[in-house]
């Protein structure tokens, strides 16, 4: 079978790499070794951009410095109080299954939402510039698709915009409350341009929050245990609050029983209907 270049791509990845030292010098089972890498992410917070304690950049990540999260508009920029960001604009498969599925420009903008997220995560308030900037891209491009994602829902909070994006949702709520709606993978991520891998991830993160929660910790605490900002976690702990009524009831047991059972019960992604 011929290779595509996007699958060319996706055996360049670290995730590949780990799996390929686990299947060929330990003789584990593809599964299994699946399941060892999800769960080395999840204990040493590798989908969290400050994962890595040294801050050393990983492959596809860059720094970039913005401006700080609620300096005053109006100065000029070498008044304006700066933070360093680390981005992740690359996320290695994550990135080349929503290609696969879609095409560059729904990438692009599920890069847009990760930027802003992680910007706001480590105290920034990034532009309109400045995401063209690492994306490689116009502003006007830049504009043009945060209008779009504005217009299905999502909140796209650039500078200037922070303190008035009442309206919408972060994506990473979006897409746990269309799985708590009974949504299945499949129709989220037709839906939402993100990957399964992704939408897995932002599951398993509110299945903690949720069996944290219940065991009576506060947001900073669950925060610090889920390795998440205090701003998500609030954002989940409202999602649950709306959601915790017995039309859904199964669903929040289902999301809790499969983080309390283990990571195990989340290596396969749920086929289409599940």
């Amino acid at each position: 079978m011929v290779r595509t270049a996007i699958d060319r791509l996706a055996v360049k990845t670290l995730d590949q790499r780990f799996r390929h030292e686990l299947e060929t010098g330990f003789e584990l089972a593809p599964r299994v070794s699946e399941g060892i890498l999800e769960l080395a992410k999840e204990v040493f917070s590798l989908h969290a951009v400050s994962g890595d304690p040294s801050g050393r950049l990983r492959p596809g990540q860059i720094r970039q410095v913005i401006a700080a999260a609620g300096a005053p508009h109006g100065r000029p920029l070498h008044q304006t109080d700066m933070v360093e960001v680390t981005w992740t604009l690359d996320a290695g498969e994550e990135d080349l299954a929503v290609l696969r599925r879609h095409n560059h420009i729904a990438l692009r903008r599920v890069r847009i939402l990760r930027l802003v997220d992680e910007a706001l995560e480590q105290g920034g308030e990034p532009t309109q510039e400045d995401l063209a900037k690492a994306l490689g891209v116009s502003a006007r491009t830049v504009r043009s698709d945060i209008a779009l994602l504005e217009a299905e829902g999502y909140r796209v909070a650039t500078r200037g915009k922070l303190r008035g994006v009442g309206r919408g949702q972060s994506h990473k709520v979006l897409i746990v409350e269309l799985y708590l709606k009974r949504c299945t993978y499949t129709e989220i991520m037709q839906r939402t341009r993100h990957s399964a891998y992704a939408i897995k991830r932002y599951l398993q993160t509110f299945g903690r929050v949720v069996m944290l929660r219940r065991k009576g910790l506060k947001v900073r605490g669950i925060a610090y245990a889920v390795a998440i900002s205090e701003r998500l976690t609030q954002e989940y702990l409202e999602l649950y609050w709306r959601y915790d009524i017995p039309e859904y009831q199964d669903r929040l047991a289902e999301m809790v029983q499969m983080v309390s059972a283990g990571t195990q019960h989340w290596v396969a992604v749920p086929k289409r209907g599940v």
